[in-house]
């Protein structure tokens, strides 16, 4: 059990989830750029936006799933590494800078956590100074004993980059520090922004997972080309406007990944009986059961994931059903109409073999047909799958006498 133990604390997973995290919260920043705005991927920061003015937030995001006793994220402590670590690199980019007053003057730093930061002594004194409740000399007291008091070499080490800082410097740098706690699921917020984009809560997953799937694309081409990940206000109406479609054309109905569940028993389907009874399909073609079972359960799940999901109306699924019935019958007429007229004034008897072909040309007829439904015009594939439905109730039929044979 211990060697298991050594390997779980040594896992990539909570690492894994941080660059996740990253990644999603700059998904969510873009989502609120503003006209002459740009937001860059691991470029000066985490994450950083350029403004509009010139000024420039410098973002380091922190993710932990470590929980308390109560299930809640753990506290940001007052000597926690992933405060210290972003303190520090700060400071790093700020003496690298070659002008630390110009530098000060236009860059905001931002630690976005996951963690909670209620009761953090550290945030509680930069509070305080920015109140002008305590003095700089206050807060640079209050360092230097957090500094003498630290056990950890390197969490000791990183507070010292803040306690040698001039007084002057450290005063606007510690102005330009804003703490902030996400505690809430990430994806969630996301999803909430973008509900208060489109105000279609029925459509936020599909823009959501639209978006996602084309940024992380573009992240990864861009940063495997050796370029910089950036997206401007600009290209992100561009680039990405295409993703919030599904919310507006209501053409357009979504494909979802939806499972299929087959039955047992294939060849026991009122719709497969129907097809082997005229001879279009055969007990022992198993892989053609399969491929008409497959279209009919692919329409009646997305048939039912639209009305479900209000893409679609009850009534509208009527009346598609009374469409596809409408056109069945007119094909049914159509190709039965000579057969009829020859029984009927007595010219030939009951023909089953002629029946079996006439059959066989009304499913072929039928197949041609694509059905629409909210102006989206379903592929074959689908159309037949309609089809395929109506047969296994059955409301339809191909032999000539299917209602006697079918209809219970």
């Amino acid at each position: 059990m211990d060697e298991f133990k050594i390997n779980d604390d040594h896992t990539a997973g909570p690492q894994l989830i941080g660059f996740d995290y990253q990644f999603l919260y700059f998904m969510y920043l873009t989502l609120d750029l503003s006209h002459g705005q740009k937001i860059g991927f691991e470029i000066l920061d985490d994450i950083h936006i350029e403004l509009s003015n010139g000024n420039i937030e410098l973002l380091q995001t922190k993710h932990t799933i470590q929980k308390t006793v109560k299930g809640e994220n753990i506290n940001l402590t007052e000597r926690d590494s992933d405060l210290w670590k972003s303190i520090n690199n700060w400071i790093l980019f700020m003496e690298a800078s070659g002008n630390i007053d110009k530098f000060l003057g236009q860059t905001s730093f931002k630690l976005v956590t996951n963690k909670s930061i209620l009761g953090n002594p550290f945030l509680n004194n930069v509070l305080k100074f920015k109140k002008k409740e305590i003095s700089i000399k206050e807060f640079s007291d209050y360092i230097v004993d957090l500094y003498n008091n630290t056990s950890s070499i390197d969490i000791k080490a990183q507070i010292e980059k803040l306690k040698k800082l001039k007084q002057a410097h450290k005063a606007k740098f510690i102005n330009q520090i804003q703490i902030i706690s996400e505690p809430e699921n990430i994806i969630d917020l996301i999803k909430k922004r973008i509900h208060k984009q489109i105000m279609k809560l029925d459509r936020v997953d599909d823009v959501y997972n639209s978006l996602y799937s084309n940024m992380q694309e573009d992240k990864f081409l861009t940063i495997i080309g050796r370029d910089k990940f950036s997206i401007s206000f600009e290209h992100y109406s561009k680039r990405y406007g295409n993703c919030f479609d599904f919310a507006y054309e209501k053409s357009i109905l979504p494909r979802r990944e939806l499972n299929l569940i087959y039955p047992e028993d294939l060849k026991s389907q009122t719709f497969i009986k129907q097809l082997i009874d005229i001879g279009e399909t055969f007990e022992d073609d198993s892989d053609e059961i399969l491929t008409y079972t497959t279209s009919m359960l692919k329409t009646f799940n997305y048939l039912n994931d639209w009305k479900e999901n209000g893409d679609i109306l009850s009534t509208q699924k009527n009346e598609f059903d009374a469409e596809a019935v409408f056109i069945w019958q007119r094909i049914f007429k159509d190709k039965y109409r000579d057969y009829k007229s020859k029984i009927n004034t007595g010219e030939i008897e009951s023909d089953d073999e002629m029946v079996r072909r006439i059959a066989i040309e009304c499913v072929d007829e039928v197949r041609k047909e694509k059905l629409r439904l909210k102006n989206d015009e379903l592929n074959e594939e689908l159309s037949n799958g309609q089809f395929y439905i109506l047969s296994n109730e059955p409301r339809i039929g191909w032999h000539i006498d299917w209602t006697n044979k079918y209809k219970k």
